[in-house]
């Protein structure tokens, strides 16, 4: 996948041709030289404020995604009692009667055999069938009917979704199912619990999808669904991004005929977090038998691409938890404390958010030790992630973090392996500043990356005032607050 990478490197950046008539604004994001992105981007804004993104990746022949960026996750969901609409609508929107057929949405991309799928995050939900590149456009059935392309079908569940309420009841009842298979995991517990602790001011305080109260009674919140999606569902809080074997100004053509009177609607403020103010910490018991768990983290700043606290962010999960990793291996192999150690959540997120650690603890060894066990494992967590507070006095620092700067590029352009993921980390980036070259942005900034810049970021956030700790097991009584003296 290197190899595909290092070809598209070469590609000249297309020559920018004139603006089409509505069009309000156009840029080219050439490829090669120095930057990291291996495609060149090409984007247009219309005159409603909808961004329009298409990379031609000529290599993945005759396929293309077509992905929806709605940058509205679980972070806009501002009023209490109305949590988990953006993974609401994230199921909703499959529904759309296109033809006044229920189903005819989703029957019309089955007709097309398109790999039709979306997720949900805190800030953003992502929806991107991939198809074969004709699909995107109109065709004549067989028996001279008009069939409509993927282009067509999504601006018209997006302009103007309908269903039956009845089927949104039944649809709405259905995610109720998916909560209690998240949160029959510990540590989606763990999370859902940490969370309003975490930050009582943001929206970051529940989790993606709600809380179960919401969810319970999510089949009679018809009309504040619907807020949601006049809100969100707009073309200021979206971008189109096409990828794959495409002509950019077929694709341009067939978005302004059919989103170019899409109605803008100005989205509401998120409320700003107070800043941290000492260590938060939750404990969860569990009703069954299981290893402890326990999760450490830090506070962290929002995601802003090509600053130095973001560079920081994209290689700590290298400097904590992989393999070679000191606070890995002290955990795993020197003092085998605990049976699995990884990162959980990492600093990625358009408001300041966290870093979560988390680690499996041995079962026999907590039934014979109990909590002290658990204090030894987060002290010496705490200890490894705050080492990083003088990074740039190890022995081979430079060394380390040009290994780690090295892996992470070649990670991340051998993750770009089909129309899918080229989309999809194109979205993930751009999400946090809306601009095209965020990821250039932040490998340009990765480039520079200092142990010292590690210090510094270390210093300033990994600090007992920005921790939170969670640890979960089962047990009859509520377990004694970790200490904290000595960290």
């Amino acid at each position: 996948m290197i190899l595909l990478a290092s070809v598209a490197f070469s590609q000249a950046a297309p020559e920018s041709k004139p603006m089409k008539p509505g069009v309000i604004a156009q840029h080219v994001a050439p490829a090669g030289g120095a930057k990291i992105y291996p495609y060149p981007i090409i984007t247009r804004t219309l005159p409603n404020g909808l961004r329009v993104m298409v990379v031609p990746a000529h290599e993945f022949k005759d396929a293309a995604t077509f992905a929806t960026l709605v940058m509205a996750g679980s972070r806009n969901e501002v009023h209490k009692g109305k949590t988990g609409l953006a993974h609401l609508f994230e199921h909703i929107m499959f529904l759309h009667e296109h033809g006044g057929k229920p189903g005819g949405y989703e029957t019309e991309m089955k007709r097309m055999g398109a790999d039709n799928n979306a997720f949900t995050d805190y800030d953003m939900t992502f929806y991107h069938p991939t198809t074969f590149t004709k699909n995107l456009f109109a065709q004549t059935g067989a028996n001279g009917e008009r069939l409509p392309g993927v282009i067509e079908l999504e601006a018209e569940r997006f302009k103007g979704l309908k269903l039956d309420q009845k089927d949104f009841q039944t649809e709405a009842g259905a995610v109720l199912g998916e909560y209690r298979r998240i949160f029959s995991f510990p540590e989606e517990k763990m999370i859902e619990d940490l969370s309003p602790v975490a930050f009582p001011s943001h929206p970051y305080g529940h989790t993606v999808i709600g809380y179960r109260d919401d969810v319970e009674k999510m089949p009679e919140a018809w009309d504040v669904a619907w807020e949601f999606y006049r809100n969100y569902y707009s073309p200021k809080s979206v971008a189109l991004i096409v990828a794959g074997d495409v002509d950019p100004e077929q694709v341009f053509a067939e978005v302004h005929k059919y989103y170019a009177d899409w109605k803008p609607v100005t989205p509401p403020a998120i409320p700003a977090e107070q800043e941290p103010d000492g260590e938060k910490t939750v404990h969860v018991k569990w009703e069954s038998d299981v290893s402890p768990k326990l999760m450490v983290g830090y506070h962290t700043p929002a995601m802003k691409p090509g600053t130095k606290d973001a560079a920081v962010g994209i290689v700590l999960n290298e400097l904590l938890t992989s393999r070679s990793a000191p606070l890995f291996q002290r955990l795993r192999y020197q003092k085998q404390t605990a049976t699995d150690f990884g990162m959980f959540s990492q600093p990625d997120s358009t408001d300041a958010h966290w870093m979560l650690l988390s680690a499996d603890l041995v079962q026999e060894r907590f039934q014979k030790e109990g909590q002290p066990y658990v204090h030894d494992v987060r002290k010496d967590i705490i200890d490894g992630v705050e080492a990083l507070q003088h990074f740039s006095t190890e022995k081979d620092a430079a060394k380390t973090l040009a290994v780690v700067k090295s892996k992470v590029k070649n990670d991340f352009l051998a993750g770009m392996n089909n129309t899918l993921s080229v989309a999809t980390i194109t979205g993930a980036y751009y999400r946090f500043t809306q601009d095209p070259e965020a990821i250039d942005h932040a490998f340009a900034a990765l480039k520079t990356l200092t142990p010292k810049d590690v210090d510094e970021y270390a210093k300033k956030y990994f600090t007992e005032k920005r921790r939170v700790t969670a640890t979960l097991w089962h047990d009859a009584a509520p377990a004694a607050a970790p200490k904290t003296e000595g960290k």
